[in-house]
């Protein structure tokens, strides 16, 4: 458990600045460093990787009313053009055998349909193995929304892929297939928690495959809250702590 003078710490890094940064529709306070290319959303960004043809993270804000908004579930896949960068196709994954893995879920955006419908843009998208997006990956989504409590929570996500190892790659366009998907979330109330998942079916728990959030860094390249002080993503970043 973080210690008292933390978790004080903690709030009023949260709180700072918080009503402006509200009212531009996201929250980019704890944004991770860009290695790619910035694509903004209304409720999430990412950082979109040309050669690999999809994110290296996703990264949007959690509260209850994100998860209980009255937006019905959207189907179609829209591809996608930034000036001279260009995700991914619905035609690059037609026959591959892998299903569009959301990085961030349409059942996290809720808000509006809108917002529902941008969760289905191909930026948002990576190959995974059915049997993965549908088993413990959408096990994972589920155990996320279920951290909101009440209208007091509030969580910040990063989402993306893992570029070790990879299992090939599909379509025209070489869309990357990647050996393995993270999840990292910071919440003023309880710290930090990171999840590391190989792409492929699953069968045991998702106990199992918590991890520091330092591992994912190591792995990845990536500083996924820099913003924090220093002694806070220190403490964050390295604990190994079950959030019931």
């Amino acid at each position: 458990m973080l210690s008292k003078r933390i978790i004080k710490l903690l709030y009023c890094c949260t709180l700072f600045f918080l009503l402006p940064l509200f009212l531009l529709g996201q929250d980019l306070r704890y944004i991770p460093e860009t290695k790619g290319t910035l694509i903004q959303n209304t409720y999430y960004c990412l950082d979109f990787n040309t050669e690999h043809k999809q994110a290296n993270w996703v990264y949007y804000m959690l509260t209850q009313t994100h998860i209980t908004g009255s937006a019905t579930r959207y189907s179609t896949f829209k591809d996608c053009r930034q000036g001279d960068i260009f995700s991914a196709t619905n035609k690059d994954y037609k026959g591959s055998g892998y299903d569009k893995g959301h990085l961030c879920p349409a059942a996290d955006m809720k808000l509006s349909q809108e917002v529902m419908k941008e969760t289905f843009q191909m930026w948002n998208i990576s190959p995974q193995v059915p049997a993965f997006n549908r088993g413990r990956w959408s096990d994972l989504e589920a155990l996320v929304r279920s951290y909101i409590k009440d209208d007091t929570d509030t969580l910040f996500i990063v989402t993306g892929a893992v570029f070790i190892d990879n299992k090939g790659s599909i379509g025209a366009s070489n869309v990357t297939i990647p050996s393995m998907f993270y999840k990292v979330i910071y919440c003023y109330k309880r710290g930090g928690i990171g999840f590391l998942l190989p792409n492929q079916k699953i069968s045991s728990q998702l106990k199992d495959w918590q991890v520091s959030i330092d591992s994912i860094q190591t792995l990845t390249g990536i500083d996924f809250f820099p913003q924090l002080p220093k002694e806070l993503q220190s403490e964050i970043e390295s604990q190994i702590v079950w959030w019931e």
